[in-house]
């Protein structure tokens, strides 16, 4: 989410860890990428692989919500932002 993402990221963006990986089980998102490996057109077609551009959409992805972040980065000197960015 809201990640700069370089030149040398693949088109398809996203590979199996294996070959009896389970491409239908997972779920992957991404949300305002920015930069030019960022172009989802030609992303994985993957059940579950979603291009979201809806905030509402991420809202339980943010630090705060999905590892509650604010409670244990602080202690390790980790810049992070909390919520979105922009």
């Amino acid at each position: 989410m809201q990640s700069y993402m370089d030149d040398f990221i693949d088109p398809e963006g996203w590979m199996k860890f294996n070959e009896s990986s389970d491409v239908t089980t997972l779920y992957y998102v991404e949300f305002w990428d920015f930069g030019p490996g960022s172009n989802t057109s030609g992303r994985v077609k993957w059940p579950g692989y979603h291009n979201l551009n809806n905030p509402n959409d991420v809202k339980d992805f943010i630090v705060e919500k999905f590892i509650n972040g604010n409670e244990w980065l602080p202690k390790f000197d980790i810049p992070y932002s909390s919520g979105l960015v922009r």
